[in-house]
């Protein structure tokens, strides 16, 4: 991840983290008499909106389903013992300190398969809850709760304002794409970085959620788990550090490109390598580098006619227009360090930061090759 986000803090969006948080820790895993509205006391404004909803006798109505999911839950947990319940309050918070779990791999998150296991009835209607408060089917939708799209979208205009000015950004899991800004009619997605179909509890935790472009949520991350390697039929998953979004800890990746050979049209990807480092940071390095598939994507483009090619192109050639506009005497050595020096400048900028890892190397093979000229092929 190239660099953080800053975390948008009091804005009425985490009001339904914490109803959640209050359902959980407050009332369900202190069950001991049976359920009514009066557990709801200390939180008075969901109090209110379960009270809304209780005339409601539709089970397709959301505010009826609501209700309900909060009745089942709070009877399964009456059937719990004490210890069992303290368990469960243990891994809730566990869950939902999203930032403990990317960066100690001592912490792993409870999943549904182990609440399968355990506690089979009630991980049913937590199921139920969960993955429904976020998305086209969340009771929160309902304008008893104040219009979840409307205050997302009140949240999404603050995320721009604090992050890029209020307009349009960079996402910073690739640094290739642009994502919308408060300038465009649409807005991005919301990625649930810990999946919420198969850990229970921070569905709607907004440190749980991050914006990132379209290709690195839909196409390479997808439901992916950050923080665990992948899997397969013979090597089980192993926990290991993420970078986080929302980190106050800031970071330097540094990238190292290798060509086997001159680089030409005919350069084919197995001819190219790409390492990125960053001091004391390998497990974040390679987590990041895997999820959102970097070097398949940066590759690619240091293969593209409209950018590594056109790349080569200036640092090839350019400098004779270099030579006519500003020294006639001017080196590539010299030639390099310039174009290197602009990518510095704003690295961030129209992949300056690959950029300059390629000038680099493409300098170095020049200077392998012992001409004062690198080969150009045409082909």
């Amino acid at each position: 991840m190239l660099f953080t986000y800053k975390y948008v803090h009091n804005h009425e969006i985490l009001k339904f983290q914490r109803y959640s948080n209050f359902l959980f820790l407050k009332v369900w895993s202190r069950a001991r008499t049976p359920f009514d509205s009066t557990k709801l006391d200390r939180c008075q404004d969901l109090k209110d909106i379960y009270e809304s909803f209780d005339y409601l006798t539709d089970p397709e109505k959301w505010g009826y389903q609501f209700n309900l999911s909060i009745e089942k839950i709070y009877a399964e947990f009456l059937k719990l013992s004490k210890a069992q319940k303290k368990q469960l309050r243990h891994w809730y918070k566990l869950n939902n300190n999203i930032h403990s779990l990317f960066v100690n791999t001592n912490k792993l998150p409870i999943s549904y398969k182990t609440l399968d296991l355990l506690y089979p009835s009630l991980s049913i209607e937590l199921k139920k809850f969960y993955k429904r408060l976020y998305g086209n089917n969340s009771p929160f939708l309902l304008k008893d709760f104040g219009d979840f799209n409307k205050i997302k979208k009140s949240h999404y205009k603050e995320f721009f304002n604090i992050n890029f000015g209020g307009h349009e950004g960079l996402c910073p899991f690739c640094g290739m794409n642009p994502i919308k800004g408060n300038d465009h009619s649409k807005l991005e997605a919301y990625d649930h970085l810990i999946p919420k179909g198969k850990y229970p509890f921070s569905s709607i935790n907004f440190q749980n959620l991050a914006i990132m472009c379209d290709e690195c949520n839909s196409t390479y991350k997808h439901e992916r788990i950050i923080i665990l390697t992948k899997s397969s039929k013979r090597v089980a998953a192993v926990r290991r550090k993420a970078f986080y979004p929302y980190s106050k800890s800031k970071w330097q990746i540094g990238l190292e490109i290798s060509l086997t050979k001159p680089f030409s049209k005919k350069l084919k990807n197995s001819e190219i390598s790409i390492k990125a480092t960053c001091s004391k940071r390998e497990d974040e390095v390679k987590s990041w580098m895997e999820t959102f598939g970097i070097e398949e994507r940066y590759k690619a483009k240091l293969l593209g006619q409209f950018s590594g090619q056109k790349w080569y192109d200036k640092f090839s050639s350019g400098i004779h227009n270099a030579r006519i506009k500003q020294n006639k005497d001017l080196t590539y050595d010299e030639w390099a360090k310039e174009l290197v020096d602009e990518c510095n400048e704003y690295p961030l900028v129209e992949l300056n930061f690959l950029k300059k890892a390629f000038y680099e190397e493409c300098l170095r093979i020049s200077k392998t090759s012992a001409q004062s000229k690198p080969s150009i092929h045409v082909s």
